[in-house]
């Protein structure tokens, strides 16, 4: 019936037609007590592994709901960097993905994206995972059986 005490499912629900359907055979799969393991993207671009990426999104609160219905307790739920982190990035990106659209501005993009990172250099060290994080890290353990 029961098979495993732990699984790791890393970076990879965002490649699931039904990602709840994952956490749905994690119950089924999964001792009582068992651990798993999960990160996903909260944000990531379309273009990430297209054409095999069909969600993004997760949130704390995905986690939080969806692992307490299938009988599931978190123990950890942790941001991965920020949203000043993923604006960041993303800005740094800019020049690139404009001139790869043949945007005729895309130098343009490039000095936004240069005052950008100098924003980023001289303002506080404040975090804003409240705002948007690259994805979540989720460690929760299986507290009951649950029949789906």
């Amino acid at each position: 019936m029961y098979s495993f005490d732990a699984i790791l499912c890393s970076e990879l629900l965002e490649h699931v037609l039904e990602p709840t359907h994952a956490l749905d055979e994690f119950a089924r799969l999964l001792k009582p007590g068992g651990v798993v393991i999960l990160t996903a993207p909260f944000a990531s671009n379309v273009m990430h592994m297209a054409p095999y990426h069909y969600c993004s999104g997760f949130s704390r609160h995905w986690y939080e709901h969806h692992l307490a219905l299938r009988g599931f307790e978190i123990k950890e739920l942790s941001p991965n960097g920020d949203g000043y982190a993923l604006l960041w990035q993303e800005i740094t990106r800019l020049g690139g993905v404009e001139r790869q659209h043949g945007n005729w501005a895309w130098p343009l993009a490039y000095a936004y994206a240069i005052l950008g990172m100098l924003y980023f250099k001289i303002r506080s060290d404040q975090r804003a995972e409240d705002l948007a994080c690259f994805g979540w890290h989720c460690v929760t353990i299986k507290i009951e059986k649950v029949t789906l």
